[in-house]
């Protein structure tokens, strides 16, 4: 991804975020590799299980991401000790400004929260 322009061996689900601002999304695209399993496993078992959805998909309703956001910052908020494990236990290599798994998904909630919008999370394994 680049300036959320999809590579074109990648336009099959391009149009998926077309038109949407870039602010309320969160992209995280990996060659051979699988952005939720990385979260996952850096967050562990426990803070994983706060997370709502079936494995990075969801599709909730703006009064459901309300509900959910303290459970969803719980899991998704370190101290400084936490996020050195955390980041330790992500595998995925992240370029120059890139968003990591462990920022990105957080962000996009509170802004959804915070303008009253619902929101849809998709795990997309492309082969």
């Amino acid at each position: 991804m680049c300036d959320g322009t999809a590579d074109p061996a990648f336009h099959i689900v391009d149009d998926v975020w077309q038109g949407q601002s870039l602010d309320g999304m969160f992209i995280s695209v990996h060659s051979k590799q699988y952005a939720v399993a990385s979260l996952f496993h850096a967050l562990g078992p426990d803070r994983a299980a706060l997370l709502p959805g079936w494995c990075g998909n969801f599709l909730l309703t703006s009064a459901e991401v309300r509900t959910y956001l303290p459970r969803v910052e719980h899991a998704l908020s370190f101290g400084t000790v936490e996020r050195a494990l955390a980041d330790a236990q992500d595998w995925l290599h992240y370029s120059k400004g890139e968003e990591s798994v462990l920022d990105g998904p957080l962000r996009v909630w509170r802004a959804a929260a915070q303008s009253g919008l619902g929101l849809c999370g998709v795990a997309l394994h492309l082969s």
